[in-house]
């Protein structure tokens, strides 16, 4: 907390002023001028550090009576807390962008996202935003040395090909200073690369007098897991110059583009921590969150935008309405087309439901996500020490351990017995999922044939000849590999969502198989199916709304590293 010399009350920076402003009197300070009170200068600072006991989350602030909100999950209060002294970062760029700036980003932004819910719209419109400073790592590189790529050009003349060599050589002394990658776990590596760049003219010497009035995250992610990030950044860039420049560029270079990028020798020079200014609003939904955020300097919006279901089907039904008009008045669509269309339909659903669990389950395992790997690894080497500590021991067997032994406690042994019955459940779970679906989607089809005409019938297609049937054949084979495919990436989820909701659309396809090669000559029977099959498709769409909301909607930061309080309890 830093107070007012002149009147004692509250001192907190001002974005308007960029200065220190205080709350009871309004003079304003120099951020720097309470660096100066004590004669040693410290590499260290005093913040409070509060843990949210709703979802695990750590923030910290200058000032105790922020304390009303947590910035990853928005609750409405921030219980638990200690003083703690951590170390300074080197470079702050300080909020340029105010609340109310933040505020009408949000709401032009969330304009074009016609199918938000309306708890999610109110929320940004809410005063829900809280300032907080995100730790970024910084890396200054420079690149030295010869450059010899070799490079042609060809053209014809008569019967001949003819290819002119040449050698682009050259000098190269290229520098790329304040790349920016974020040192925070929690922070998620696409909504840190969504809000940028920052400009780093606006970057100066950290004080904690900046901090006053907001929020903070500790780098909890080491300088070296961006390191080679970075230079390949570099590497792909000078590459990309070099493309550009060369006189033969409309030929390309005859080296590979990995070899010739390795050429260009990348030294990381100086490598400094810093803080960057982020607006920050959670929307909550059990034990999910979404997230919008505002670069505080430049007003970049990002933001993971959920879904109405309502909206989205009172927008669907309308679009349907219209179609269904121009078709009647244009078309004539006789049952078996509709048959078609409505089996087209429904592998359409079925290979998007299948394209979405495969992004949710590369979210869940943070590929993307450097940061988020590295606490993941983390974590598992602290499993891991449970896990050897754990080994036939039991509570009573380390009452008298001494030394550097890890303790095993009553907490480890209910947590080990907990994690052991999970995943024996999964595993039978993911295992059987996937033979109910191959079994009723067979039971369909084969059933369906043996208990009709007979194998005549199967041949006899109608109108459409035998190529309707086989290309209805073809579509359930493409809805039963992409379903089993999604059943897969569902089984490697750390949260499950049971069977997947593509079987629907793949069931409706084995059902409108089985009527296409009966042959059946009633009308009434191809409507009542391909509305069976609409349902499945329908059922389809909102797995895969639901999905979408699964990935746009984050997992609570830290559930992962704070299980129920202390370990050792």
């Amino acid at each position: 907390m830093v107070q007012c010399p002149n009147c004692g009350g509250l001192l907190k920076f001002d974005i308007a002023s960029q200065k220190m402003k205080c709350d009871s009197c309004s003079s304003l300070f120099n951020p720097y001028a309470f660096d100066a009170q004590g004669a040693e200068e410290t590499t260290e600072y005093e913040v409070t550090v509060f843990k949210c006991p709703q979802c695990g989350g750590e923030i910290t602030s200058t000032d105790e009576t922020a304390a009303g909100f947590c910035s990853y999950c928005g609750a409405s209060n921030v219980l638990e807390s200690r003083l703690s002294k951590e170390k300074k970062p080197e470079l702050i760029i300080p909020f340029k962008k105010t609340k109310q700036d933040c505020t009408a980003a949000f709401e032009h932004f969330i304009k074009k996202a016609i199918f938000a819910p309306r708890a999610y719209r109110e929320a940004g419109r809410a005063d829900s935003f809280r300032g907080i400073y995100m730790p970024y790592w910084l890396y200054d590189m420079s690149q030295r040395g010869d450059i010899n790529i070799p490079t042609s050009t060809s053209h014809r003349s008569g019967d001949y090909i003819i290819t002119d060599h040449y050698m682009m050589r050259g000098k190269l002394d290229t520098y790329y200073n304040g790349v920016s990658y974020d040192a925070s776990s929690t922070f998620a590596d696409d909504i840190s690369s969504d809000i940028a760049p920052y400009n780093v003219k606006d970057i100066t010497q950290f004080s904690p007098s900046f901090l006053s009035g907001y929020y903070a995250d500790l780098a909890d992610v080491g300088v070296g897991v961006y390191k080679e990030t970075a230079i390949d950044l570099a590497q792909e860039s000078t590459y990309n110059y070099l493309r550009k420049s060369s006189p033969m560029a409309h030929q390309g270079f005859d080296s590979p583009k990995e070899k010739v990028k390795s050429s260009i020798r990348t030294n990381v020079n100086v490598t400094r921590s810093a803080m960057f200014p982020v607006w920050f609003m959670s929307y909550r939904n059990k034990d999910r969150v979404a997230y919008a955020t505002v670069n505080g300097q430049t007003g970049k919006v990002s933001a993971d935008v959920p879904m109405s279901i309502p909206k989205y089907f009172m927008c669907a039904l309308a679009i349907a309405a219209v179609l269904f008009a121009v078709f009647q008045m244009f078309f004539t669509i006789t049952p078996k087309i509709l048959v078609l269309l409505v089996g087209i339909i429904a592998l359409i659903s079925v290979l998007t439901y299948s394209s979405e669990m495969k992004k949710i389950v590369s979210l869940e395992n943070y590929d993307d996500d450097l940061g988020m790997l590295e606490r993941e690894r983390k974590v598992e080497e602290k499993k891991r020490a449970r896990a050897e500590a754990q080994k036939g021991a039991t509570f009573e067997d380390t009452q008298g351990a001494t030394g550097d032994a890890y303790v095993v406690t009553k907490n480890d042994l209910k947590r080990a017995k907990r994690d052991e019955s999970k995943k024996k459940k999964a595993q039978k779970k993911s295992g059987g999922m996937l033979t109910w679906i191959i079994i009723i989607c067979l039971v369909f089809v084969f059933g369906g044939a043996f208990f009709t005409d007979g194998l005549a019938s199967l041949l006899d297609t109608g109108d459409l000849g035998l190529g309707f049937g086989i290309a209805m054949l073809v579509l359930l084979i493409i809805a039963l590999i992409s379903t089993i495919k999604a059943g897969k990436s569902i089984s490697q989820m750390r949260t499950k969502m049971g069977l997947p909701a593509s079987i629907c659309s793949t069931v409706s396809l084995a059902l409108i198989t089985v009527i296409v090669f009966t042959n059946s000559i009633n009308d009434t029977l191809y409507y009542i199916i391909a509305i069976i099959a609409m349902v499945g498709v329908i059922l389809n769409i909102l797995g895969i709304i639901r999905g979408y909301n699964y990935l746009a909607m984050r997992p609570l930061p830290q559930f992962d590293i704070y299980q129920g309080g202390d370990d050792r309890a």
